[in-house]
This record gives C-alpha cells, structure tokens and sequence, in this order.
C-alpha cells in the first residue's frame, strides 16, 4: 500500500523531546552540514518516516564515496536538531569561513517546511527544527507577517549565507514549500542578484533566470540552491521509494555515477550533470502510476546566473566499477600443449549481516534485487553501500561496508529503539494515567518506558476516561522517543457536569 508523507507541517497529536549537543568547530576545504528531522517535540506536527536516514544516506556518501572525512561534516538528527543547535552550527561554521576561507560547502536540510496554511510570502518563518511550534506564529510588524520565533527565520538564514566566505555553495531543501519565489528570491536579492521567476536558465525547465541589479560588480562566489519543490507545490517522502522524492532522485543518479566510474578513479559530478540527472529520474520514476514530477517538480536557482555555476562541482565521486583487465590474444593451442590456466576468480569476500529480523530485505549499491538479511551476502572486494529495509514498519536504514577478499564477517546491525510516555496536567486537577497502545496492542500505563521496539513507524494510541487519541510515531536506534501528553480538565464549576460530576478531560 503506498504511504506518501508530505513534507509540510500538519496537524496530529503530542510529542515533545530536546537534547542539546555543541555545535563543532570548522575548518577550510570542503565543508557539510546535514540536518534531517523525523521525530518532532510538537504535538501538531507528523512525524516523518525517511527525512533522518535520508541525511544519514547523504552523509555516507560524502564520506566514503565523496572524499569528506568525520571532521569535515557536521550531521544534526532528531532530538540533536533544536533550533539552538543548528543556530549555534551555522553562526560556527560562517564566522570560521571568514578565518579560513572553504572552497565548497554543502547545507541539506531534509524534514518539515511549513505548514499548507500559512502563506510563505506572509512569513520569514521557514524550516522546522525538532522543538519547533506550530500554535505560536503571531502578527509582526506591517502587511499582516506572522513570526514563530521556534522556527529557522529566512532572512536571519539567507544573511548567515550570505556571509559565508566560500567559493561555492550548495544548499539541497527537501522540505514542503521551499521553492524559489520566497528563499530563493531573497537569497539572490541579498547578494545584490534579483531572480525571474519564470523557468528556463540553460533552456531547462525548473531553473529560474538570475539577473544582477543595477551596476553591482560580479559576485565573488557561486551558489546552486536546490528545492524538491516550487513555492506553492508540497514535497513528499513515499514507501515505494523509501525516500523522499529529492533525496531518492540524488541517490540514484550518484548510484549511477559510481557504478559507471572504475575504482580507484574520481569522477565529478557538475551541477547541471546533476540537474539534469534527478530531473530525468523525476519524469520516469513513477508512484502509483503517475511520474514523480506530476506532483511536485525540483528547482534549480542558480546565483550569479546558471552558466556561471553549471560546471561547479556538486560533489566528487569514487567509483566502484571494476577495472578492465586487457589480456593479449592468445596463440592457436597446439593439439600436444597443455590446456591454459582458467582465469583468476574473483576477489570477494562474505558479509553476514544480524539484524534480528528475518523480514529485513538488503540491497546493495542500488541493486533492484532485495535480498533477506539472513543469507549470507557475497560482494566484490570494496566498498558497499548497503540499505535495509522493514517492511513491516516502513523503516529504511543505509550502512557502508568494506569487504576484503577471503573475508568472512559478521556485522550486528542494531534495528530497535526505546520509547517512554508520559502525561502532565496544564489546567483544573491531577493528570489521570493514560493506558497505552502500540499498534492496538496494550503496553501499560503513562510512566512506561519500553524498549527493545522495531524501528520504524508504529501507531501509538492513549486512553483517558474514555478519550482516546492516536497519532503515528517514528522509533529509532540512535533516537530514544519521549512522548509527552498534555492534560487540560476545567473546573466542574466552569463547564457541563458529566454523569459523575467530574471535570471533563481534553488533550
């Protein structure tokens, strides 16, 4: 059954969780902050099945396809992705650009954009980090602007950018909204650039022509900002794809380029390589019959302008394709000669991956064949990507692994989590103890705390002298979920008595 998960804020139930962690130092060369957010602390905003591993994919990536190492990444995930973290991470890294000036950075931001309520142009609220809040935008200033001081502002972002001291930049939203006519629009207005909205740099759909203003000098630097969507279209992460839309069309199309490269060798991967590739996959990848780009179309905006930026790099990659061996032709055998050596086996080696599930299906970099998790997997001498999925809770997770020639190992692949629910009174009284179930299934009471659970997406259900709510939460490994409901009973003297006179509870 297809499941598609809009990447937008929408309305469910409670959930609140912070866990701060320092933001690291930077230093010159090439530089990335990933932020991916699928379990948020707001009891209005659905959790998201993909956004998290969707970044920790990317990450992999960079690092052992793309030449990044640990301390060139910073990766924010979950409960780490507060507004003060990736605040904190963002005014590091600029204010160490300025010291050490890099030559490229990458920004992905994978999670929940704003909700389809609140217009984008009336807004400079934008991105929303775990603790962010829906029910505190508020009227600022002229021309009815609403603020949400919980969420990352556009302007403060498009300023800290702005100021970045770096050769070439790379910001990927896969997120609801996040087209170019609002962060795209000031981001080039910024830097002394307008955009013109209608399509067509490089005579290419979904790329918006950037002109400069004025007799501003030449910009000093280069930028392609990519959005999974327009300003006014949602983006949406579907379990066929077990991404979402933006981050499965990268992956697959840098999949392509590593199978396609010989080992030992780099390829680089140009931005309109790149544009062009996940474009195409967006016109031929399909989800319940109708191509990806039916529903929602990527954008490319290109600052200066796209010819200035269509040959940067977007990221280099090692290749996995084995090297052609060029053999001489041999001379006709002799009827009395010895028959020749057969040719060398090939190098592998095998992999046998204990997840604790028979139900996890393996695939490995990007083979369409799935595979169970319990046989032993014979791979080339090299580096895999390898990708695991649950079908049963929709839980997709991306390892890399090095195979050796000979090798015979085992890797414990860790693919349960721990939840904790608890409930609290906001208004007239105590907070009555909640029952809980997960997916219909009784656990206990509120104060539990359960662990050892699948990870994935399960459906958690309270009870309250007869109130019952229920809304979808994501379990992970790395990510232990609290989920915190809030009480509100009115005085009896202020409201309709019940049959027996008690206060009536609400949520």
């Amino acid at each position: 059954m297809n499941r598609m998960r809009l990447r937008s804020t929408t309305a469910v139930l409670a959930l609140a969780a912070a866990v701060l962690a320092c933001a690291p130092a930077y230093a010159g060369g090439d530089k990335a902050l990933l932020i991916g957010i699928s379990q948020y602390a707001d009891p209005e905003m659905n959790d998201l099945a993909y956004a998290d591993e969707d970044v920790k994919t990317f990450g992999s990536i960079l690092k052992d396809f793309g030449g990044y190492g640990d301390s060139d990444m910073s990766v924010l995930l979950n409960e780490n992705a507060t507004k003060k973290n990736i605040v904190d991470s963002i005014v590091a890294l600029v204010k160490d650009s300025q010291k050490r000036p890099l030559d490229h950075f990458i920004m992905m931001y994978a999670g929940h954009g704003l909700p389809s309520t609140i217009d984008s142009s009336k807004t400079n609220s934008f991105l929303a980090p775990h603790d962010a809040y829906l029910n505190q935008f508020f009227p600022e200033g002229a021309g009815n602007l609403l603020g949400n001081e919980t969420f990352i502002n556009k302007a403060w972002l498009v300023r800290q950018l702005s100021s970045m001291n770096a050769k070439n930049i790379i910001i990927i939203l896969d997120s609801c909204y996040s087209g170019a006519r609002d962060f795209g629009d000031l981001y080039a207005d910024d830097l002394g650039f307008k955009t013109e909205l209608a399509a067509g740099g490089g005579g290419k759909r979904g790329i918006v022509v950037v002109r400069k203003k004025g007799a501003n000098p030449a910009l000093d630097r280069r930028i392609a900002f990519l959005a999974s969507s327009r300003e006014n279209q949602p983006s949406a992460e579907y379990s066929e794809l077990r991404h979402g839309a933006l981050s499965y069309t990268i992956f697959k199309y840098l999949e392509t380029v590593r199978g396609d490269t010989e080992v030992g060798a780099g390829k680089d991967v140009s931005v309109d390589d790149m544009y062009t590739g996940l474009s195409a996959l967006f016109d031929t990848v399909q989800v319940n019959g109708q191509a990806l780009s039916r529903v929602h179309q990527p954008v490319l905006v290109p600052i200066p302008d796209y010819d200035a930026i269509k040959d940067m790099r977007f990221v280099t990659m090692r290749g996995v394709k084995p090297k052609a061996t060029l053999i001489a032709a041999a001379p006709p055998r002799q009827p009395d000669a010895p028959a020749a050596p057969p040719p060398p086996a090939p190098r592998t080696g095998e992999l046998f991956l204990d997840t604790g599930s028979d139900d996890c299906e393996v695939r490995v970099d990007g083979d369409s064949t799935a595979r169970r998790s319990s046989d032993p997997l014979e791979l080339g001498e090299g580096r895999h990507l390898i990708a695991l999925y649950l079908a049963g809770t929709n839980y997709n997770h991306t390892i890399t692994v090095d195979v050796k020639a000979g090798e015979k190992r085992r890797l414990e692949v860790e693919l349960r989590g721990k939840l904790a629910v608890e409930s609290y009174s906001a208004g007239w009284g105590s907070a009555p103890a909640l029952d809980v179930y997960l997916d219909e299934r009784p656990v206990g009471r509120s104060g539990l705390r359960l662990k050892n659970i699948v990870a994935g997406t399960h459906t958690l259900r309270v009870v309250a002298e007869g109130v019952s709510k229920s809304r979808e939460i994501e379990i992970r490994p790395d990510s232990p979920l609290l989920v915190r409901y809030k009480i509100i009973r009115t005085p009896p003297q202020k409201q309709r008595r019940n049959d027996s006179g008690a206060g009536d509870v609400t949520f």
